[in-house]
């Protein structure tokens, strides 16, 4: 097949998905949560098989901040979980920084076949306001809040479908376990917000595809894949919000061992879910201010918690560097495009480096 045969359509199909992503992109409402900020793109690792009996590690590490907008308030809804309370503008966000130390373990069960286990470390660093319209005469108690620990282990089965030698389809299922530590409190003694912990606290699904295609072999690649997870409700009635990520690129490969990379990376998360009261943190002019925060709705029900979930599109730029046979290093930056974070913190440019080894 001529090379201007197998463009057309790989170039139709891409235009498509970034078609698709700008439209999505601009039609759901999106809004952000304490502590909202991380690395999300393909790397190649996570995505592919491995030959029956081979072992390959993946070691990776992420670093995405989160900022306060121009021409925002920054006041964002609280949960408070021991009083089964959603305040609303209750929290001053500041700025979050979140690191993670990611190793991917792949295994080859047959030539179809690959079982993953992906282990997160975390690293979070947190600055806000909390009791806002309350303490301190309705400014608040400043709170500089840390953690790092072990995240949620996945466990991920991938299946090749039809491979052939210029193009994969992968089909991936997933199961997300509630390993990371969910116990941290803030500086007032209370379990601090769900966001902010290392892990979930319940379990959770992913289902994933990837394809690629190789347009002109050895020298041009083209990928795209798509995801979904969801968790389910955990203790005190949390329940994280769904995610979907779309993501579509091409790999041109120059020196023999560099390879260029280009992608766009589009995710949506649901608004969380928490069953509890809804009340309204004071404001300066409000009877009672500085008070108790302002009951809206006593019955405890399940609601959307406020200012969770987020829409980002982003386009990531990265190199790939081959050492031998076995070894691959790289190195990604993650530059947004379109977000909309509802008034909250809003996440900036981020970056992801790692290497990949094949050890037999």
């Amino acid at each position: 097949m001529e090379v201007k045969h197998c463009i057309r359509p790989v170039a139709a199909g891409l235009g498509a998905l970034a078609a698709l992503v700008f439209l999505i992109g601009g039609v759901f409402e999106a809004s952000a949560s304490c502590g909202s900020a991380s690395c999300f793109l393909v790397t190649g690792s996570e995505a592919g098989v491995q030959p029956k009996g081979q072992l390959s590690v993946d070691l990776r590490y992420s670093y995405a901040s989160a900022g306060q907008a121009a021409g925002v308030s920054g006041r964002v809804a609280a949960v408070d979980q021991r009083r089964r309370r959603v305040i609303l503008d209750e929290h001053l966000e500041q700025r979050t920084i979140s690191q993670f130390y990611t190793l991917d373990v792949n295994y080859g069960l047959t030539d179809r076949l690959t079982v993953e286990l992906t282990l997160p470390y975390r690293k979070l660093k947190h600055t806000h306001h909390i009791e806002v319209g309350e303490e301190n005469g309705g400014a608040g108690n400043f709170e500089s809040f840390a953690d790092n620990g072990l995240g949620d282990i996945r466990l991920t089965g991938k299946y090749s479908v039809l491979p052939t030698l210029r193009s994969l389809l992968v089909l991936g299922l997933g199961v997300d376990l509630p390993t990371g530590d969910s116990h941290a409190r803030n500086s007032e003694g209370q379990l601090q917000e769900p966001t902010l912990q290392m892990g979930r606290r319940s379990w959770g699904i992913v289902a994933s595809v990837h394809q690629s295609y190789e347009v002109i072999p050895h020298l041009l690649n083209q990928f795209a894949s798509a995801s979904y997870r969801r968790t389910f409700t955990g203790a005190n009635s949390y329940r994280f919000g769904d995610e979907y990520v779309l993501s579509g690129g091409l790999n041109v490969k120059t020196l023999k061992v560099v390879t260029l990379t280009g992608q766009f990376n589009w995710r949506y998360v649901v608004h969380d879910e928490f069953t509890g009261d809804l009340r309204r943190a004071l404001f300066p002019g409000d009877a009672g201010f500085p008070g108790d925060p302002e009951v809206i709705d006593p019955v405890l029900k399940r609601r959307p918690v406020p200012n969770t979930g987020s829409t980002l599109l982003a386009f990531s730029p990265g190199v790939s560097v081959a050492v031998g046979e076995r070894t691959t290093f790289y190195f990604h930056a993650q530059v947004p495009i379109t977000r909309d974070f509802n008034g909250g913190l809003q996440q900036q440019t981020g970056f992801l480096g790692g290497v990949s080894m094949a050890l037999n």
